[in-house]
């Protein structure tokens, strides 16, 4: 009998009784994971935790009314007791003729790295030497230095049975840390922070990473205030990320079919920057939102978001590709959402430092979250990881200063994608360039 024997046995007695009950489309999926957790602060090790975590969902339809539930543990009572309430939610629930069915069964291309017996292996003494190397690594290059952050370890493993005939076993292993420091000059205070994250061990170098948060903190020392205008920001591998994401969530099928989204009636229109091409790749090796399969058991595709700045796909799952008559692109997650995966956008042909070189002036921002309004697209984001651009270089760190204006707005005016890139699995980070933005400052 296989790790996973179990599971399955308790997700098909909870399938078999939602179905006799009445449910018409039923899903169950049962799972177990562990946790290690370690926290650091004013530059020690405050806590280190672990914990075991297992349990279950089940969802179901009738007439297209949901009924969802989710349990604790592996006992066939509570899972059974789930499968009767979410049966009596359904039947009491509204009708919804958009609902046409769940997925099928359906093959899907094998994805490499996404559970290494390394990282399973793992004690909570391990990662404690994890958060140890920082400290060591943090008091060597700055005395004083005051380094806080996390460093997790997960490893789950667990099934998904669909009435529809889908079964499905999947094994996850993840490791990743963020890493704050902050760096004190008699008033003035430099404050940054890093991260790192990977499947496999070998594609994460934890160890060392209070070195780029230390060095990004030193940068932060002597921060200026800036003079409000319109001007290129340049950003970051980080920042582009988090602005490149943004545009991709807003690609939300849910959200557009629901008219939540500033992507309303954009389909198939130039939305971005001719060089604006991002990929969702779900299948990548060793990627970090990468698996065969999405939580509803449907296969991961490969989507074209945006193409030479068009705006060219939604994502879906198989309640809003049936709905709109499409493809389900894979993109499903547990209760029925919709989350993108790895995010590839292409590459230009000048390096970040040409980039910034011809930009003259401007800011250049190393991180930065948008969150813009999702419906309007509208956004005013504070410029807390920011530097000047003078002369073609970065000359300081800027402080009291917002990046305001519209997603659409900003990324019709995206004009240069850097060739070289942060390289995160399955996820490379370039620069970005977004000329003519509004920034509000105070000097």
């Amino acid at each position: 009998m296989s790790e996973v024997d179990p599971y399955m046995q308790l997700a098909e007695q909870t399938l078999k009784l939602a179905r006799d009950l009445g449910g018409e489309w039923c899903e169950v999926s049962v799972a177990a994971s562990r946790h290690i957790g370690v926290s650091l602060e004013k530059t020690a090790v405050k806590t280190a935790e672990s914990g075991r975590g297992e349990g279950g969902a089940i969802r179901v339809f009738v007439r297209g009314a949901m009924g969802y539930a989710t349990w604790g543990g592996l006992d066939e009572n509570r899972a059974l007791a789930s499968a009767r309430r979410v049966v009596e939610m359904a039947k009491e629930g509204t009708p919804d003729p958009d609902f046409k069915s769940l997925p099928g069964p359906e093959a899907a291309e094998p994805v490499a790295g996404l559970y290494d017996p390394a990282i399973a292996a793992m004690t909570v003494e391990d990662v404690v030497n994890l958060a140890v190397a920082n400290i060591r690594l943090a008091r060597e290059m700055e005395k004083g230095v005051n380094l806080g952050g996390q460093i997790s370890l997960s490893a789950s493993e667990g099934v998904l049975a669909t009435s529809t005939g889908i079964r499905l076993a999947r094994r996850r292993t993840n490791l990743d840390a963020e890493i704050e420091a902050l760096v004190t000059r008699g008033d003035d205070k430099g404050y940054f922070y890093d991260f790192d994250s990977g499947r496999m061990r070998g594609d994460c170098l934890i160890e060392e990473l209070a070195r780029p948060a230390l060095e990004g903190a030193r940068k932060m020392l002597g921060a200026k205030r800036v003079g409000s205008g319109r001007m290129a920001i340049v950003l970051g591998p980080i920042a582009a990320a988090d602005f490149l994401e943004d545009l991709v969530a807003a690609a939300n099928a849910e959200s557009i079919q629901r008219n939540r989204s500033y992507l309303c009636g954009k389909l198939g229109k130039q939305v971005a920057g001719e060089v604006v091409t991002v990929t969702d790749h779900g299948l990548v090796p060793r990627g970090l939102f990468s698996g065969e399969y999405d939580s509803e058991g449907a296969p991961r595709r490969r989507v074209a978001v945006y193409n030479g700045g068009v705006f060219a796909a939604q994502l879906h799952n198989s309640y809003t590709a049936n709905k709109a008559g499409e493809p389900n692109t894979g993109h499903a997650t547990r209760g029925g959402g919709i989350q993108h995966t790895n995010l590839i956008p292409a590459l230009g042909e000048r390096a970040a430092e040409e980039i910034i070189r011809e930009t003259g002036e401007g800011l250049y921002l190393a991180i930065s979250h948008f969150s813009p309004n999702p419906a309007s697209g509208d956004l005013s984001a504070s410029v807390d990881f920011g530097f000047r651009i003078s002369g073609g270089r970065i000359v300081h760190a800027v402080e009291n200063a917002m990046v305001a204006g519209n997603m659409l707005e900003l990324a019709s005016r995206i004009d240069a994608v850097s060739s070289d890139f942060r390289d995160e699995p399955g996820n490379p980070m370039p620069t970005v360039r977004i000329q003519d933005v509004q920034v509000i400052g105070t000097e």
